[in-house]
């Protein structure tokens, strides 16, 4: 199962525990409600490892897909924005890696001997990832400009309602 379809699943989960959690009597009157309350709580928590164990090893497994993250929403797509994660924040990480590789393995890349990793990238695969880095670039250039279009709008707006205010 891949990580999107996964976390669709648990989110549903999560709902429902929530939900439990919320018709629960609280404070719990009886130790039997007592007891149901802690289980929950303990579910929830297990919920939570659980999610964090699957979301690493398939990080492990194919970590660009969580740079690209369909499953988060627009809102904490905007955060991340915000926060200063950029799509070219991944090539940043891909340069780094393979010039790390490439010299480790110089070695064996000067015997010939392939190691499958980042450190093999030929002359034409950076010329192509820096293409795609130049497109996206200029893709996070358009996003900026309108985002600075919308705060200037927003500054004018709260500026005339200060005016407003003012006798």
């Amino acid at each position: 199962m891949n990580f999107h379809r996964f976390y669709n699943t648990w989110t549903d989960e999560l709902h429902q525990l929530v939900n439990q959690l919320n018709q629960s009597q609280n404070p719990p009157i009886t130790a039997e409600h007592h007891h149901h309350l802690r289980q929950l709580v303990q579910k929830t928590l297990s919920h939570f490892i659980d999610y964090y164990k699957v979301k690493s090893a398939a990080a492990k497994h194919d970590v660009m897909s969580f740079f690209e993250a369909q499953w988060i929403s627009a809102l904490e797509r905007s955060l991340q924005w915000i926060g200063g994660w950029r799509p070219t924040s991944a090539f940043h990480l891909v340069y780094t890696e393979s010039s790390i590789l490439f010299e480790t393995h110089l070695v064996d890349i000067l015997r010939g001997v392939r190691t499958g990793d980042l450190g093999d990238l030929s002359p034409g695969q950076f010329r192509q990832v820096s293409e795609l880095q130049c497109q996206t670039v200029k893709q996070e250039n358009v996003i900026t400009d309108e985002l600075s279009e919308w705060q200037a709008c927003m500054l004018i707006i709260n500026f005339e309602r200060i005016l407003v205010l003012i006798p």
